[in-house]
């Protein structure tokens, strides 16, 4: 009491009770004691009209300024305000009391049901544990607790990102003006997700159903009862919210809203799991999943286009609409990551109130980054050995879900580490395989492996200009700068690159002339100190070199510049200057550093989204360079790389190019993940000796990568090299898919049906950009067919999995492999990538169309094939002969491969469909075809074994080897090996068969009418499939004359001659029609149809 005696002003005493007074002692000792605020909601017994609010504080006077916008955003108009000090005896500081006199509308004389919500509330605003907004007047009006509206405000959030043309104020008036449906709307989220509950049923299931749970039935009544009272809403737009908000509840997953931290306080951060396919107001496309982090100080996202999938976290600058420029990179993501095993995945974050100071806003950086990782991983399944561990306190109404990865994107390089430490802290499975590239993992700048996967392109297009650049001396202009990853690894991976002119962010590079070693020997010493352009020894340019500095006003460029690159004037300005380079007469253009520096001629410059380098960009017409590499994203636009490849230029797009390092990391997380299986089987010994095993595979793993880069490239050329012949196939594809709703041409840059035919009218087929573009769709559709069939469970298809890995761990660690996590997302994908790039990327739908056969037995007849007839080796020699065959051969020789392909596959499928058990055929197949290869010459009729021997000396002539020439040339006759082996199931030696089998179709001249069916052009789909109907007819026709001659002349010496000999009006008939077939100048469809049907008449007879 003596502590009180002279504590209180003559003005509070005159104004409370000794009983009052009493009470804000305690709040008074409470704010002493620990310096919190303290709010105290009451009325007074005085003026039972008015309510009241006295805000305890110690310390200095709060400004109003700061009191008023929180309790107006409460819903609540100050009226008046009586302030008192009180100085209690021994007080280190004063105690303020703030009384404040307040009305609301709508308030209860009763004050029970919201005094503590609503005192709680203003304190965690205070303290910026909520955000103070409208959102708060729905403690009052809908009588929530502070972390309930947190869950609407959050909703809320995630509705102004995804485009939904509503202010966030009109959001906070309607949940205000029907605070019933607010806290229904809230009861609904606490249904599906209140662990006290007892299980979930999956999303989606039917109330009909036998697994549905009393919480399901619970949430179907709290929905009807919105629904109802949606129905009496007026206002459209305050329908349309509220209908959202119950369309993102339902369509709600998972959250954390419900796990406490270790010490049993709410998370401050609420993430959210969504099922995005649901939310048809979700701008396309729609990922498969993405999750919602959202916290007072960031905001965060995370896109997935599937269950496996990966990609980069971005620090976004984007606060009003971060989540479109992240499902734009989910969507280039998804088409980079074609070549590796997850789909793509992007996720990002903004840092609400960022700091002007340095040091302060990276730390806000890092901590946005870690609550974004740690509202992911809160909501997202473990593992232990083979079982799923579903997160603590988490509702899951969907299937397991465990496998969550992330990488480095712009803003977080450096953050790989960090993200690991969060994983270890949550004991996740992935452990530092769930962000690749930390202290233990592939450093790519030091393998040099984005740039080197973008060289093999590079490489590529030379190699198809007939030059070796690693042999012989090309000119190069460029963007970036030697301390640069992208640019720096890449101007060192030739001898014979000439670097004449780059300019990166700060400095322009000039080298008219370079002496090729000399500027190598210095640009290495530059990467090696990561320096800049002004750290290039002037020494050591060329005659008239200069590095300039791009911030100057103007610039002065010498003679030997201004002939380089073809300039009207010395004195320039440096944007005019760089422009300049863009433009120059030189082999190839490099990419590596940021920007968007090509447009097409048709484009403006807003196309390129890419203002800060306006002022540097030309149009692909200017381009004067033979090839380009892009090494970085976005150096171009989609049009503007179709324009220059138009007009002659060799171009990829980005998401080819530079494809290394995501595939590289997505090694290392499937390797990491293997080796944690061993080391919890105890097949290794720990991390130290997995650390030691990682680094001495890294150039093997940059071997594996690089192959995938040379494989995507080249299928890409055999494709282009097929042109208009298969240009009908790929519209009908587009066609397909936009049908289906997963492909928007316009979108990706693809063809429409008005081009395609101005296409066929010039005769030129899809440019190599495009050809990217539909590459990535079929590996799309066909990976998402595979995986939900049962072909990654085949035991044939083991060894593909086993491929994927380096040396040492498939002999050290194979039946580790054979049970990786993610087998059959490695075969899915593997097989993926083998199929369409070996034969054309429209091939596997266009079979399936016209087979009637699902995609899964395509892919599955591809495997037979490719086992039976060994072709793994006849790829290899023929790729081993880059830059010794001229590169058409090379393509040539790979179409013939695709062509036995196709052919043999369509039997496999038609001919002999069972239920392609792959073991069984490759059993029966490969031992048959390698007796018929190995004897062409004693099994093939002298027409035809002269036939073969002519090819054989053709591609001699061009310099293929013996052996590869051979096993091409045999390729045509070979495509018949199936019929054959199916023919000598009856018992007969297989070679017996194939001589019988060939008898028959050069006693006809069957391979003349089926190559010349080939040749006959076809205007329409129906002509090509009419044409291609006959040819199997002609092929049909001659294993059914075989088998008859073999079951009805058989132990004849020559049972050709003697089985046609007992119907000789029939081949009399025949051999005429044949006579004046080789007579006609030309062979139509209407021709083959009628030698057709006479041979029908023989095989009936």
């Amino acid at each position: 009491q003596r502590r009180y005696k002279r504590a209180f002003s003559a003005a509070y005493s005159e104004r409370f009770t000794a009983e009052a007074a009493m009470y804000d002692i305690q709040h008074i000792e409470e704010v002493l004691a620990d310096g919190r605020l303290v709010v105290d909601l009451y009325r007074h017994k005085t003026d039972e009209r008015q309510f009241h609010c006295k805000i305890i504080h110690s310390g200095p006077p709060v400004p109003l300024s700061e009191i008023m916008p929180r309790l107006e955003n409460m819903g609540l108009k100050v009226l008046a305000e009586e302030p008192y000090e009180v100085h209690p005896l021994g007080a280190a500081s004063v105690v303020r009391i703030r009384d404040f006199s307040l009305a609301a509308e709508g308030l209860q004389d009763d004050l029970s049901a919201i005094k503590q919500k609503f005192q709680e509330t203003f304190v965690r605003v205070w303290n910026r544990e909520a955000e103070n907004d409208g959102f708060n007047r729905l403690v009052i009006t809908a009588e929530l607790e502070w972390h309930e509206v947190v869950v609407l405000r959050a909703y809320s959030k995630y509705i102004r990102q995804i485009g939904v043309n509503v202010s966030e104020q009109l959001i906070q008036q309607t949940l205000s003006a029907h605070s019933d449906v607010a806290r229904t709307l809230i009861q609904l989220f606490q249904t599906h997700f209140d662990p006290s509950l007892g299980s979930a049923t999956l999303r989606g299931a039917s109330m009909a159903s036998e697994t549905v749970t009393g919480r399901h039935l619970a949430a179907g009544g709290i929905r009807a009862q919105i629904e109802d009272a949606l129905d009496r809403v007026k206002n459209p737009d305050e329908d349309r919210i509220l209908r959202l908000y119950l369309t993102l509840i339902e369509a709600t997953l998972r959250t954390n809203y419900y796990r406490r931290d270790e010490n049993g306080n709410r998370k401050p951060y609420l993430s959210f799991k969504l099922d995005s396919q649901s939310i048809r107001e979700l701008p396309l496309p729609r990922p498969m999943f993405e999750i919602s982090v959202y916290s007072p100080s960031m905001e965060g996202i995370h896109l997935r286009a599937g269950k496996v999938a990966r990609g980069g976290i971005r620090w976004s600058d984007r606060r009003e609409d971060f989540r479109t420029e992240i499902l734009g990179l989910m969507k280039a993501q998804n088409v980079k990551n074609v070549v590796i095993v997850p789909m793509g995945s992007k996720g990002g974050f903004v840092v609400k109130n960022p700091s002007s100071d340095r040091p302060t806003f990276q730390k806000e950086g890092v901590a946005a980054y870690q609550t974004l990782l740690r509202g992911m991983l809160d909501i997202t399944d473990n593992l232990r050995g083979a079982d799923v561990i579903p997160p603590r306190d988490v509702v899951r109404r969907d299937a397991d879900d465990p496998y969550l990865v992330v990488a480095a994107d712009k803003g977080t390089a450096t953050f790989s580490d960090i993200a690991n430490a969060i994983s270890g802290e949550y004991g996740f499975w992935l452990g530092d395989a769930f962000a690749s590239g930390g202290s233990a993992g592939y450093d790519h700048k030091a393998m040099g492996i984005t740039a080197r996967g973008g060289w093999e392109a590079v490489k590529r297009h030379f190699r198809e200009l007939a030059v070796n650049i690693q042999r012989e001396d090309f000119t190069c202009v460029g963007v970036g700068d030697m301390s640069g990853d992208v640019f720096g690894n890449a101007m060192l991976l030739s001898p014979h690159t000439k670097l004449i002119a780059a300019f990166n962010h700060s400095h322009i590079f000039l080298d008219p002339d370079p002496d090729p070693a000399t500027s190598l020997a210095e640009r290495q010493r530059m990467f090696d100190q990561r320096l800049n352009w002004n750290g290039y020894n002037a020494d050591l340019l060329s005659k008239g070199g200069a590095v300039l500095d791009r911030s100057a006003k103007t610039v002065t460029v010498s003679d030997e510049v201004v002939r380089v690159l073809d300039l009207e004037k010395k004195t320039l300005a440096p944007a005019e200057l760089m422009k300049a380079i863009l433009r120059a007469r030189a082999d190839l253009l490099w990419l590596g550093g940021i920007g968007t520096y090509v447009k097409a001629s048709d484009e403006d410059h807003a196309a390129a989204r890419d203002r800060a380098n306006d002022a540097l960009r030309v149009d692909a017409t200017e381009l004067r360079v033979r090839v380009v590499g892009e090494g970085a994203n976005l150096g171009f636009t989609q049009q503007a790389r179709i324009e220059y490849a138009m007009g002659g230029g060799h171009i990829n797009t980005d998401a080819i190019d530079n494809s290394a390092g995501v595939d590289t990391s997505d090694h290392e997380v499937n390797i990491k993940v293997l080796l944690y299986d061993a080391i919890e089987r105890g097949e290794l010994a720990g991390l130290d000796e997995r650390n030691t095993l990682l680094a001495s595979m890294t150039d093997e793993v940059g071997q594996l990568v690089l192959c995938d880069n040379y494989e995507q490239t080249q299928a890409i050329s055999l494709t282009q090299a097929l042109g208009e012949s298969v240009l009908d196939e790929q519209a009908r594809f587009m066609r397909a898919l936009e049908r289906a709703g997963r492909l928007d041409r316009a979108l990706e840059g693809l063809p429409d049906d008005e081009t395609i035919a101005q296409r066929h009218t010039a005769h030129i087929g899809l440019t190599r950009p495009e050809l990217a573009i539909l590459l990535a769709y079929s590996k799309i559709v066909l990976y998402a067919d595979l995986l939900a069939s049962d072909l990654p469970d085949d035991p044939l298809l083991v060894e593909d999995l086993v491929l994927y890995f380096p040396k040492p761990l498939r002999e050290q660690y194979r039946s580790t492999i054979e049970r990786h996590r993610l087998r059959r997302e490695i075969i899915g994908t593997y097989v993926t990538n083998n199929i369409i790039n070996r034969i054309r990327p429209t091939y596997v739908w266009q079979m399936s169309e016209e087979t009637g056969k699902p995609t899964a037995d395509v892919a599955r007849a591809f495997t037979i094939i490719r086992e039976s007839f060994d072709l793994r080796s006849l790829w290899s020699e023929i790729e081993a002969q880059d830059n010794v065959l001229p590169a058409r051969v090379q393509i040539e020789m790979l179409i013939e491969v695709g062509r036995l392909l196709e052919r043999a596959m369509h039997w496999l499928l038609i001919s002999d469909y069972k239920s392609l058990d792959t073991a069984r055929y490759v059993g029966e197949f490969r031992p048959a075809i390698a007796a018929i290869s190995e004897n062409l010459n004693d099994i093939l009729p002298a027409a035809l074994l002269g036939a073969l021997k002519a090819r054989q000396g053709e591609l001699e002539m061009d310099g293929v080897p013996e052996s590869v020439a051979y096993r091409i040339a045999s390729l045509g006759v070979m495509g018949a090996a199936l019929d054959i082996v199916r023919l000598s199931r009856t018992g007969r030696p297989v070679q017996d068969v194939a001589k019988v089998y060939f008898s028959v179709g050069a006693r006809f001249g069957l391979d003349r009418l089926r190559n010349a069916g080939a040749t006959i052009p076809a205007e329409t789909p129906w002509q090509k499939a009419a044409l291609a109907a006959v040819v199997d007819d002609l092929f049909n026709y001659q294993s059914t004359l075989a088998s008859k001659v073999l079951t009805e002349s058989d132990g004849a010496k020559d049972p050709v001659d003697q089985w046609l000999s007992t119907r000789p009006r029939e081949v009399e008939r025949i051999d005429q029609l044949m006579t004046d077939l080789k007579a006609a100048q030309t062979v139509d469809l209407a021709m083959l149809t009628v030698a057709s049907r006479q041979l029908r008449g023989l095989v009936e007879s």
